[in-house]
């Protein structure tokens, strides 16, 4: 058990849960998993669950990141279930790959709601940059049946109710020269062969009129993903006239913070938390 102090719940992890297997793969390396967080006791009424996915340039990181305490033990020490979601690397498959397996994490959510008493009408997600561009996509694609993939159960709807982007690419056609080494190896090749899927994994590119509520946290000093991504996306949303609150760190860098050399910490990453939770609870209460 985990414990927040001077939170409504403790916490209750449930690691390693198998949510999806890639066709074609040997088990271990086919075999998709999340961990589990479940406020305990279990709420009176059925909860909101909430994915986060990792960061790591789509080639490095892994769903522990989730355990921050920051993240999603935070969430679930106030009545959401939530998830930490493993996904292929770069380094296994090219995108799609990646959306596939978040989106069968959210159907296994679903498929799995009455056992973790989890409300599927109200299902949210989360990222840090590569996390924050597929949690992007999460909201933007729902029911692209080219975009569903080949991991987990085609039975539930991967659509999700609320996304928390944050320092994340939204726009890869514009995206700089100095991340090609990372960019080549997310789609395969260089954009002279891969423009299309570029555009394919652009967030912005798919806004439309049912796009749920979004958040946007992005760095003005941002060295990796430069800030005038999180301005396209922005006005993409706006310009459906989507929900989209825009919070911008003056200064900050892909870090968001002033440092650029600094590691992550609690400061400002505890009240971005606490602004995702606020923001959680407002488009899928708790």
């Amino acid at each position: 058990m985990l414990l927040t102090p001077e939170s409504p719940y403790a916490v209750d992890v449930r690691a390693a849960q198998k949510y999806g297997s890639v066709p074609g793969l040997p088990a271990w390396q086919a075999d998709r998993y999340l961990d589990l967080l479940l406020p305990t006791p279990r709420p009176p009424e059925l909860a909101p669950a909430v994915l986060y996915l990792h960061g790591g340039g789509w080639r490095a990181g892994e769903r522990s990141t989730g355990m921050y305490p920051w993240l999603s033990p935070l969430l679930a020490a106030h009545g959401f279930v939530a998830a930490n979601v493993s996904y292929r690397l770069s380094g296994q498959a090219p995108f799609p790959a990646q959306l596939y397996d978040v989106k069968a994490a959210v159907r296994w959510l679903r498929a799995n709601a009455e056992a973790y008493g989890i409300d599927p009408e109200r299902v949210g997600v989360w990222g840090d940059s590569a996390g924050g561009h597929l949690a992007a996509l999460l909201g933007t694609t729902a029911g692209r049946a080219d975009l569903e993939g080949d991991c987990g159960s085609a039975e539930w709807p991967s659509a999700v109710q609320a996304v928390v982007m944050r320092c994340a690419p939204s726009d890869f056609p514009t995206m700089p020269q100095e991340n090609a080494e990372v960019l080549d190896a997310l789609f395969g090749g260089p954009p002279s062969e891969t423009a299309e899927l570029r555009r394919l994994a652009s967030p912005a590119e798919h806004v439309h009129v049912g796009v749920p509520p979004f958040l946007i946290v992005h760095g003005t000093r941002d060295e990796i993903v430069p800030f005038e991504q999180a301005e396209t996306m922005v006005r993409a949303l706006r310009a459906y006239e989507r929900e989209v609150t825009f919070h911008v760190v003056d200064g900050g860098h892909h870090n968001l913070l002033e440092n650029l050399d600094l590691p992550l910490g609690n400061d400002p990453w505890a009240d971005l938390g606490l602004q995702a939770l606020d923001f959680f609870r407002r488009t899928l209460g708790t």
